[in-house]
């Protein structure tokens, strides 16, 4: 007979693996990852939910990965639910760092990083979506949650280990039952995030590993799309579609057999010769090279430097350098005052004849011409005149 207070499990009316939660395993991340999405755990049972009949097969494998033999119930809104009552479970869960109120997990539950992506895909399993589209050629991955906090930091870590380029948290509202406000948020990931995350958390499972099959089947329909729309543009499917062959086969048939040019290739799909030339160096398919050209030497008309040149190719100068004096159609000059050389165009000496380099020779130019009573005064209003005046 166990003393007063103890735990006897031979008596409960249900069996689970008590050390279950003990060991991190796979199986052990993955079910944390769907009690924080669809689950809930109280101070005496720890139940998770399934909305449709067809996932009720995922309760199964979780009862078995658990070595439990809790009945699963169908409630009354149509939905399933298995409810596990048993006190060690419980102890575990909330050293794990689950707490009894959702709202209050503002933490990832203690596991190894190795087991991350297992509970990742528990929480998307039991919280999350896949969308594949097909028509529109466009797949997404998403997450929606109550708790805010938690979400953060769950993504936060998601983004730095598959370094994923941009996300859209945000808040949704709505009008529940008897008038209450409903609040939670969602982020989405679309395109190569998505594909990355799909890769991340279904490729390479094991046979013991926990997944729902509904959505592994559109995992399997986004990466298609995906490679699909990676491997090729529109336009390339719609020719693949038009002519209900693949693309390499009907560049081949067109080119080798036919012996048709790219431009009569072009015409023949109705598309343009710049889209037939890179599908054709896309694909492997590649035009007989072309004869070597011929490469002239020439010399820099400024320098005089030696340059290398192909036969229709005009090159004049061998740098920017010699590109810039060529255009010069000036001359040099000195400059009155210190004597420094500089550069002056034509159209400047229509209107100047003193050169100086800068302002601050202008000013002891005029300075000096001041001193020694060489720069003369307006006879009218006594002002020095300008040097364009005093010529």
């Amino acid at each position: 007979m166990p003393a007063k207070g103890t735990i006897n499990p031979h008596l409960w009316k249900y069996r689970i693996n008590i050390d279950f939660f003990k060991k991190p395993t796979p199986q052990m991340a993955y079910v944390l990852g769907f009690l924080m999405a669809d689950g809930r755990l109280e101070r005496n049972s720890v139940y998770f939910i399934v909305g449709k009949k067809e996932d009720r097969q995922i309760l199964e494998k979780m009862n078995n990965a658990m070595g439990s033999n809790y009945p699963i119930k169908q409630r009354k809104d149509g939905s399933f639910r298995v409810r596990i009552h048993n006190p060690i479970i419980i102890q575990d869960l909330r050293k794990l760092g689950i707490n009894f109120d959702k709202m209050k997990n503002v933490s990832l539950p203690k596991i190894p990083s190795s087991l991350f992506r297992d509970f990742v895909r528990g929480f998307l399993d039991g919280d999350g979506w896949i969308t594949p589209k097909k028509r529109k050629m466009e797949i997404s991955v998403g997450f929606s949650n109550g708790n805010y906090k938690f979400l953060k930091v769950l993504i936060a870590k998601l983004n730095a280990i598959l370094n994923l380029t941009t996300h859209n948290l945000r808040k949704r509202e709505k009008i529940a039952k008897k008038n209450k406000n409903s609040a939670w948020y969602q982020i989405e990931y679309y395109s190569e995030n998505a594909y990355k995350i799909l890769n991340y958390l279904y490729e390479n499972l094991k046979e013991d590993d926990l997944f729902l099959p509904r959505k592994y089947q559109r995992y399997l329909k986004a990466v298609k799309i995906y490679k699909e729309l990676k491997r090729d543009s529109e336009l390339w499917r719609k020719v693949e579609g038009k002519f209900n062959m693949p693309m390499v086969q009907l560049l081949k048939k067109l080119y080798f057999e036919k012996k048709l040019t790219g431009v009569e290739i072009a015409n023949k799909l109705k598309v343009h010769p710049s889209s037939i030339y890179r599908w054709l160096a896309k694909t492997g398919i590649k035009f007989p090279s072309s004869k070597q050209k011929t490469i002239v030497i020439t010399k820099c008309l400024i320098c005089g430097k030696e340059i290398g040149r192909f036969k229709r190719q005009e090159v004049k100068y061998c740098s920017l350098e010699c590109r810039v004096k060529a255009r010069r159609t000036g001359k040099l000059v000195k400059c009155l005052w210190c004597g420094k050389e500089i550069y002056r165009p034509n159209w400047w000496f229509k209107i100047n004849n003193k050169p100086f380099c800068s302002r601050k020779c202008i000013g002891e130019w005029q300075r000096m011409r001041v001193k020694e009573n060489l720069l003369p005064r307006s006879q009218i209003t006594g002002r020095f005149l300008s040097l364009a005046t005093n010529k």
